[in-house]
């Protein structure tokens, strides 16, 4: 039981780093001067597939923008069990908020 919980929460780290990473990659995409939000949040989403293949799906990135920065939220659970029907999971929460790049002569 004491292997299966250490796995559990394992993976459960990983798919947090990865979602955290997705998140800071689709604020940096969307800050980019000339970007916008929606390529950023497509950058997460293709780096979220990427990391965590059909697991992505467990996890949603969304995103605001002002006139000087972007903030990207990550919602979502890792399941605790076998598959992902599991009752019981662990938070996927993040946010992060960057900086919008501007360019001045």
């Amino acid at each position: 039981m004491l292997v299966a919980t250490a796995v559990q929460v394992g993976f459960w780290a990983y798919a947090d780093n990865v979602s955290l990473a997705a998140a800071q990659e689709a604020a940096r995409a969307a800050s980019a001067q000339g970007s916008d939000l929606a390529h950023g949040l497509e950058v997460g989403n293709a780096l979220l597939r990427g990391g965590l293949g059909p697991s992505a799906d467990l996890v949603r990135l969304s995103g605001r923008e002002d006139a000087t920065s972007v903030t990207i939220d990550v919602n979502g659970g890792w399941p605790l069990g076998l598959g992902n029907a599991s009752p019981f999971s662990l938070p996927l929460d993040n946010e992060v908020h960057v900086l919008k790049q501007v360019w001045t002569p």
